[in-house]
């Protein structure tokens, strides 16, 4: 299981959920700025998709080795941020976006602190408001995922994963564990959907543990709702363990779930979750 290569005949899946709540307005450091988490989020997961770009890219083009998802979620509904269902790599490469200028601040080892400028593709933008109806992400992911994975029932399965700061508003927890569980359960050849959830940290969350892909144990110190995370996260597939034991120490196996993470680990949690595979042509 969790062993097929990705190549343009057996393309990947990824499918971001993300919060865009009213909580995400909420302010945070982010490559020597203070911004909102919507911001910020937004920022990573364009960078995300330019480095799965750059991943694809083959001499004069770029293969179409991975589909795409973008759910945001808010106020009472979840709605695909790139158009219907998946979007191939291909064809948000060519999407017309805005290309923006960004100062970034970046910090040495040494301390010493230098700038730079970048520039950014721009498929998302920012968004802040409502309540989190994280139910109807799950739901929509399971809708989406299920169709994909009949459509490619030789590739690997698809990779979901949830970015949120606080619980759902819609749905009650055994409602939450009941569609993580359907989403899941959709399935290649080759395995079950994994589900990774990551846990932002807020202004409240202080008193919580810090946890990256804990092992079996870590997660009997963390709060209720960490808890119902940990519950409906996936373990992640062998394949992960050298990276992330890299990223953190620990022993395998390791379950898909990060608690109170800063908007800066994202990258490397996102980076862990997505881009670990070698493409074969």
């Amino acid at each position: 299981m969790y062993q097929s290569q990705i190549t343009r005949a057996h393309k990947g899946a990824f499918l971001i959920l993300l919060d865009q709540s009213g909580s995400m307005a909420e302010e945070v450091p982010f490559e020597g700025r203070t911004v909102t988490k919507a911001e910020a989020l937004c920022n990573i997961i364009n960078g995300l998709l330019e480095e799965i770009i750059i991943h694809s890219r083959r001499e004069r083009f770029v293969g179409d080795y991975f589909d795409i998802g973008i759910i945001g979620y808010s106020g009472s509904e979840a709605r695909n941020l790139l158009g219907g269902g998946f979007q191939s790599i291909t064809k948000i490469n060519a999407i017309d976006t805005p290309v923006k200028t960004h100062l970034i601040s970046r910090t040495l080892p040494s301390r010493e602190t230098f700038q730079t400028i970048v520039e950014r593709r721009h498929w998302l933008t920012p968004e802040a408001k409502g309540r989190t109806p994280m139910g109807k992400a799950l739901a929509l992911a399971t809708k989406m995922c299920g169709q994909w994975c009949r459509k490619h029932p030789e590739s690997f399965p698809p990779i979901v994963i949830n970015i949120s700061d606080g619980e759902a508003t819609d749905v009650p927890s055994d409602e939450i564990i009941r569609l993580a569980t359907r989403l899941k359960e959709c399935h290649t050849q080759d395995g079950n959907t994994l589900l990774i959830n990551i846990l932002l940290a807020t202004e409240g969350s202080a008193h919580l543990p810090h946890l990256c892909f804990p092992s079996e144990g870590e997660h009997s110190v963390i709060g209720r709702h960490a808890r119902l995370l940990y519950d409906i996260s996936s373990t992640m597939p062998q394949l992960y363990d050298n990276d992330i034991i890299e990223f953190r120490g620990g022993r395998p196996p390791f379950r898909a779930l990060a608690v109170n993470a800063s908007v800066s680990e994202l990258v490397a949690l996102l980076s862990i979750g997505t881009l670990s595979t070698d493409l074969m042509l």
